[in-house]
């Protein structure tokens, strides 16, 4: 049985904030350079991935400058969910 996959309206707020912000490496007009990469990011970043796998800021930044060249598939983001803390 799957669960039921809701945000609790009481953190319907910080969701949307969380929205704005993740696109960050989606949008050109931010930059699509390793340089536009690096000064979005601090020097320890890291994300987790949707497979629940950790990513360095190295290997994130090698991944955005190969699909901003057109080696790698476009970047998306979909099914925003925050769960509430137990």
């Amino acid at each position: 049985m799957e669960p039921t996959l809701i945000t609790d309206h009481a953190l319907r707020d910080v969701l949307d904030e969380l929205k704005r912000l993740e696109p960050i490496f989606h949008r050109r007009e931010l930059g699509t350079t390793r340089a536009d990469f690096e000064s979005m990011t601090v020097a320890d970043f890291w994300e987790v991935g949707a497979s629940g796998r950790r990513y360095d800021r190295d290997y994130v930044l090698a991944e955005l400058e190969k699909r901003y060249a057109g080696v790698s598939r476009p970047l998306g983001n979909q099914g925003f969910l925050l769960p509430k803390a137990s």
